[in-house]
């Protein structure tokens, strides 16, 4: 499994965690502890074990400010954390 990023920490978010973030991978300051994916906590896998994971936060643009609230759905394995 990847690294499970905590509330406060940056992420990046590329083609690794999603094809969604191919053509315009993102950086995420998390707000809220991450979660499974609804098909993960289905399953019964927790944060931890989760293929899946939803990530809260702000997406930052180039110079780091703030720009969008949103959630997202990346891959476990393919998220890659910035700053602890």
């Amino acid at each position: 499994m990847g690294v499970i990023p905590r509330v406060g920490q940056t992420v990046y978010l590329g083609p690794e965690a999603s094809p969604q973030f191919r053509a315009r991978p993102i950086k995420l300051l998390l707000t809220a502890p991450p979660q499974p994916s609804s098909i993960d906590a289905a399953e019964l896998r927790s944060t931890d074990t989760a293929r899946w994971l939803l990530l809260t936060g702000w997406e930052l643009d180039p110079r780091g400010q703030r720009v969008l609230h949103r959630t997202v759905s990346a891959r476990a394995s393919g998220i890659a954390l910035l700053s602890s």
